[in-house]
């Protein structure tokens, strides 16, 4: 992996922390992102003590409409222009369908498809200046098949999908720029623990061996699952598009080339 930036959302723990750690330790420069300062600062310190990479962090309510020109333009003031971008940042609300609101709905899809798209259209010009400019999000199974009591994640984690399978048939396989949606099920982070202790401390446990039940691969995901497989096709560049982590061994799922309007 050539030497460069990545700007990676939804970093200050979990799943991001981890990918921007993977992504420092071979060689780039890591800009983070998230909404909680104090937990920003924590792990671009850890990052940089750990790696020897450079870290920097600025926070971002990425529901804004002006917060990825405003990312972007902090990103270029401290190590140029990006040429990786890691769309992360989500939460994982469940309800049941007849009390999915409006206001719930607003939430997914602000966080899971206008951010990422607003993100990904403000950095397209980065990337393809980039030698090998790189776009990856991270969705989820829930991207590629229904959940019960999830029904706005389930539609914003789809609509991320679709989003994904889009760009990359505009862009076009002779594109400089790759974009990839990685799908993996449920992953033991703070945001599943927190779900799982919604159910109260007596069922908290058994809500976590069901979530790890309902993997197709028998159990949880590791963080460090999802960040190799971000930093695996960030290097490799392998055709494809739509990354199945919750298979053995982990698969595209191919969409079908569309004719053009």
């Amino acid at each position: 992996m050539e030497p460069g930036t990545a700007l990676v959302t939804g970093a200050s723990r979990g799943i991001g922390r981890a990918i921007a750690a993977a992504l420092a330790a071979r060689g780039q420069r890591v800009f983070l992102v998230a909404r909680d300062a104090e937990a920003l600062e924590a792990a671009a310190t850890a990052i940089a003590a750990s790696t020897g990479a450079e870290a920097r962090w600025a926070t971002a309510d990425l529901r804004a409409p002006d917060a990825a020109e405003r990312l972007l333009g902090a990103c270029h003031d401290v190590f140029g222009p990006p040429g990786i971008v890691v769309n992360n940042a989500g939460t994982a609300p469940t309800a049941r369908f007849e009390k999915t609101d409006d206001a719930l709905l607003d939430e997914v899809l602000d966080l899971h498809l206008r951010a990422p798209l607003r993100l990904l259209r403000a950095a397209l010009p980065d990337l393809r200046a980039a030698p090998q400019g790189t776009a990856v999000q991270v969705a989820s199974t829930a991207g590629l098949r229904g959940f019960a009591y999830t029904t706005a994640y389930t539609a914003a984690k789809h609509a991320m999908v679709g989003m994904t399978r889009a760009l990359a048939e505009e862009l076009g396989p002779d594109s400089s720029v790759r974009t990839y949606a990685v799908c993996p099920g449920f992953v033991e982070t703070d945001l599943t623990r927190d779900a799982a202790a919604t159910r109260g401390p007596e069922h908290a446990a058994k809500a976590m061996q069901a979530m790890a039940a309902m993997n197709h691969i028998g159990r949880m995901h590791r963080v460090e699952e999802v960040a190799d497989a971000v930093v695996e096709l960030i290097v490799r560049r392998p055709a494809g598009t739509i990354l199945d982590l919750d298979s053995e061994p982990p698969c595209f799922v191919e969409s079908r080339p569309v004719s053009q309007p």
